[in-house]
Parts: C-alpha cells; sequence; structure tokens
C-alpha cells in the first residue's frame, strides 16, 4: 500500500508556523478536527491558534487569515 506523500496531521505531531515574512516558528498539534481539515497548534511562544485546509492550495492556513500565516507539518 502506498505511503502518503507528506505527514499526516495527528495530535502530539511537530509542525511550524511559517509567517509572511519568511521566518518560522516550531508548533505541536494538539487538536486535529472536521476529518484533518482543521488544525489547533500551540506555538512555541505557547499561543494556541487554530488552522484551517485551503482545499484550493492544499495548504493550511490560519483560520480567518486569506494570505497570513501557514503551518507546515513536519515528519517525525
Amino acid at each position: 500500500m502506498p505511503r502518503p506523500s507528506r505527514p499526516l496531521p495527528r495530535p502530539g505531531a511537530h509542525a511550524r508556523i511559517a509567517r509572511f515574512g519568511g521566518g518560522f516558528e516550531a508548533a505541536t498539534i494538539v487538536a486535529v478536527e472536521e476529518d484533518g481539515r482543521l488544525l489547533r497548534v500551540r506555538s512555541e511562544t505557547g499561543e494556541l491558534l487554530e488552522f484551517q485546509l485551503n482545499r484550493a492550495t492544499a495548504r493550511f492556513l490560519q483560520t480567518g487569515a486569506g494570505s497570513g500565516p501557514r503551518l507546515e507539518l513536519l515528519g517525525d
């Protein structure tokens, strides 16, 4: 059976938040909802953020922000 081409979101998995200016911040997924389309993450500064899968681009974008930070899932 083929493996997914990218990591699947799961609680406890590592991710990073890509900011618009090119900066990155480590994060940990704390909740996965809506069949993996909505993720809640805690940033390394302790902030709780929500990201939703954009169906057009297949990227996780911060909820309510059209072109703001995006979430990148990291493999373990």
